[in-house]
């Protein structure tokens, strides 16, 4: 199943010009094993490719002469298949999600390069709702909790399979602060497909998810981020005075 990983970005102009040219005048090379092979068909608005670059690991092992064990460092050539999309202010990574770190250092590194990622919170209940709307036909077949208190007095992340679909939605609506992620099975005319969504910004899709679907549920997330707000304790000083007492 295919998986995208996606923050917001943030750049001007200007700023994506010259993002796109300093990839182009880094081209992977053999010799150096670092540098970008770009999609030159990806229009104007986005940069779509890969970024190759070693990465080192520590690899334990057994001695053979005194039987202790010992670490390596290990490299290997490693593969980012990335997009930048400035018109719906996205970057995304394929696979894996710590790719976007690398990606961010490389473009960080760039002179006249001025771009910031910053990560999602999206509000799943009102992105699910959204989806289901525009693709008829569908059901949410398994949900992620935070936080989800059973019987006992206790507390945990829970997976759950949702037996009855037509009480779906009701979950959603009554979990919404704590929902992390939502899997959704549309019927579309070419057959079956799900979707999964994050809290933080991750869709997986099953193989066979068509392509419409697919550029829908990514380009429209920007719309339903909600923007953390920091809290701070607020102090009484007259009570802070009488405890101090």
């Amino acid at each position: 199943m295919p998986s995208f990983h996606f923050k917001l970005v943030g750049s001007s102009q200007d700023s994506f010009r010259a993002m796109r040219k300093a990839m182009a005048a880094l081209p992977f090379e053999a010799r150096n094993r670092r540098g970008f092979v770009l999609d030159e068909s990806a229009g104007q608005n986005r940069i779509k490719g890969k970024l190759y670059y070693i990465k080192t690991t520590n690899v334990k092992s057994i001695n053979p002469k005194d039987l202790k064990q010992m670490e390596t460092k290990a490299e290997t050539l490693t593969e980012c298949k990335f997009e930048v999309d400035q018109e719906h202010g996205l970057v995304a990574s394929e696979d894996r999600r710590g790719e976007l770190n690398v990606l961010f250092e490389q473009l960080d590194a760039m002179p006249d390069v001025h771009v910031n990622f910053e990560d999602l919170n999206l509000n799943l209940k009102d992105y699910v709702f959204e989806l289901q709307s525009a693709f008829n036909k569908n059901e949410i077949r398994a949900l992620r909790i935070k936080d989800y208190q059973a019987r006992e007095p206790m507390l945990g992340n829970a997976s759950f399979k949702v037996l009855d679909t037509r009480e779906s939605e009701k979950i959603v609506e009554k979990y919404t602060d704590q929902v992390e992620s939502v899997t959704v099975s549309f019927k579309l005319p070419d057959g079956r497909c799900s979707l999964t969504a994050t809290k933080r910004g991750s869709l997986r899709f099953s193989d066979n998810a068509p392509d419409e679907l697919v550029r829908y549920a990514r380009d429209c997330m920007p719309r339903f981020h909600e923007a953390e707000v920091e809290t701070k304790e607020v102090m009484d000083p007259v009570a802070a005075k009488r405890k101090r007492k």
